[in-house]
């Protein structure tokens, strides 16, 4: 049922009871879509970590579509959140309780928007530092999956190998103190542990972060945890415990002021925290499931395959390893948003080089769609004008992010042999740049890496040896000691600390590249090159 706007004598907060001024004559373009159940009928099947606007735009959204097709037969996969992490949790879970647990949806493009009131998450767990009761809601025999999307680093991986990072403090913490977890593995490992005693069925775990094989690395440190603490009962995860692989996509910025008052001004309501999304959205799962006990997303288009890998790797290498490839230009040149960064006359060819040069050759066959095809319609993304994804966002925590989206494209050009990397290398050289602190017009950057002072005195040692930066073992690994690559990168940094970023991917794209006739005539340096 897709509901209308009625002009409001004042302007509603979002609620329950608002969804009824929502029932009258409006224009079109002020159409807003409402639940077509009541989500105070659903009970918890799923307890989800990490309720930000990616899960709130992605998991609750496919969820949200179910239940509207098909309430009766899904009213047992209501959602429940957590926060693991306070930050803003607490006051997004006071803002949704006042709005009954509701939220607006909106996807915008170039061509418009749609709006569209979510109600699958019924619930937001008290914050608690200690995690009780998200250890006392996984005991919860309804609860038949946990999702989890709590960035690469709560994971624990240490980077260059992908295994549990055993040596860090929370982790030597929680097997010392195993029922006393600081994080959110030890705290599954604990849940799991309990259902095991009392003869209960386990939770399938459900990773939704950009991870390589996602499952796959949530198992290994959940079970890889367990063993350390418990031999026999790591053997029991291995045996009983479900991890499916999932490759997620849909571009999710943070929202602000500016999406807030957008809501008001187009909808005539307010919502104190809508998610804003591009209409594009994807999610292919591996279909292993805890006794096939899951909701029947594959009606609303979700994906259930034998195998994600092919989704994955392309994902990963295009879409995630593009932003990584363009933010620490675009920060350092004091690009704000992302689509601005592909406007650029030479942020965006650079970007179309590298993809079509060094990232795609190595991305292997995927079953519907070329490499090559697929990196249109990611470009088409980035160019979306109204999203307003953000350049900053996306430098965040770049020590979680390169050894995941950029360092196995480097891996992939080394190993083929005939795949050029000198496109590659010069993103870690701008990324090293970036570490140095500041950019081109010598503003300080946001320091946020969980790394950041180590990356910041690495970086500062690379610029007179630039294998300082390629030392960093936990991000590189052995790819740092390939000579092709580390001559590459060595060139790459003498040009960007001497020229600056944009001569130096200007001359990337003159040696591998086609210069966008429309910028010719605005930037005579792109005329010059050819």
């Amino acid at each position: 049922l897709t509901l209308q706007l009625t002009a409001l004598p004042k302007m509603q907060l979002l609620k329950k009871a608002t969804l009824g001024w929502l029932a009258s004559a409006a224009p079109p373009d002020k159409n807003v879509g409402v639940p077509q159940y009541d989500p105070a009928t659903l009970s918890p099947g799923i307890l989800h970590l990490g309720v930000g606007g990616f899960f709130r735009a992605h998991l609750a959204s496919y969820l949200d579509e179910l239940l509207n097709k098909d309430p009766e037969s899904n009213s047992a996969w209501g959602i429940v959140g957590a926060g693991v992490t306070n930050g803003s949790y607490s006051k997004r879970k006071k803002t949704l309780e006042s709005q009954d647990m509701l939220y607006s949806l909106v996807e915008r493009d170039g061509e418009g928007s749609s709006a569209r009131v979510i109600g699958s998450l019924i619930d937001l767990l008290p914050y608690d530092a200690k995690f009780g009761p998200i250890l006392e809601k996984m005991r919860d025999p309804e609860i038949k999956i946990v999702s989890t999307c709590i960035t690469e680093g709560g994971y624990f991986l240490e980077p260059s190998s992908g295994c549990l990072d055993v040596d860090h403090p929370s982790i030597q913490h929680d097997l010392a103190n195993p029922d006393k977890p600081k994080t959110v593995i030890g705290v599954i490992v604990q849940a799991l542990k309990h259902r095991r005693d009392a003869g209960m069925t386990p939770f399938t775990v459900l990773c939704c972060d950009n991870i390589p094989h996602n499952g796959d690395a949530t198992r290994q440190v959940v079970c890889g945890l367990a063993k350390l603490q418990d031999e026999e009962l790591g053997k029991w995860m291995e045996e009983n415990v479900c991890f499916p692989n999932s490759m997620v996509d849909r571009i999710t910025p943070k929202t602000g002021k500016k999406e807030i008052a957008f809501i008001k001004e187009k909808y005539g309501y307010e919502d104190a925290d809508p998610v804003f999304c591009e209409p594009f959205t994807q999610w292919v799962v591996e279909d292993t499931f805890v006794n096939g006990d899951r909701p029947a997303l594959e009606q609303v288009g979700v994906q259930f395959v034998e195998d994600v890998t092919p989704y994955e790797l392309a994902k990963l290498r295009v879409l995630n390893g593009g932003h990584a490839s363009l933010c620490y230009p675009a920060a350092l040149l004091g690009i704000e948003y992302v689509h601005e960064a592909m406007e650029h006359p030479v942020i965006g060819p650079f970007l179309d080089t590298l993809e079509r040069t060094e990232i795609v050759p190595g991305v292997p066959p995927l079953p519907d769609i070329t490499a090559t095809e697929y990196w249109e319609t990611i470009k088409k993304r980035f160019e979306n004008p109204t999203i307003y994804d953000r350049i900053d966002r996306n430098c965040e925590n770049g020590s979680d992010r390169q050894p995941k989206f950029i360092i196995p494209a480097i891996r992939a050009a080394i190993k083929k042999g005939d795949i050029p990397l000198e496109g590659l290398a010069l993103v870690c050289a701008m990324w090293s740049r970036y570490c140095q602190g500041t950019d081109e017009a010598g503003n300080k950057v946001p320091q946020v890496d969980y790394e950041w002072s180590r990356l910041n005195a690495a970086a500062k040692r690379t610029k007179a040896d630039p294998q300082a930066w390629l030392s960093l073992k936990e991000i590189y690994g052995s790819t740092g000691e390939n000579q092709r690559f580390a001559e590459a990168f060595a060139a790459a940094v003498k040009q960007v600390n001497k020229d600056g970023v944009e001569a130096a991917m200007k001359a990337y794209i003159a040696k591998y590249g086609a210069i966008d006739e429309s910028n010719k005539e605005n930037d005579p340096a792109l005329l010059a090159m050819v």
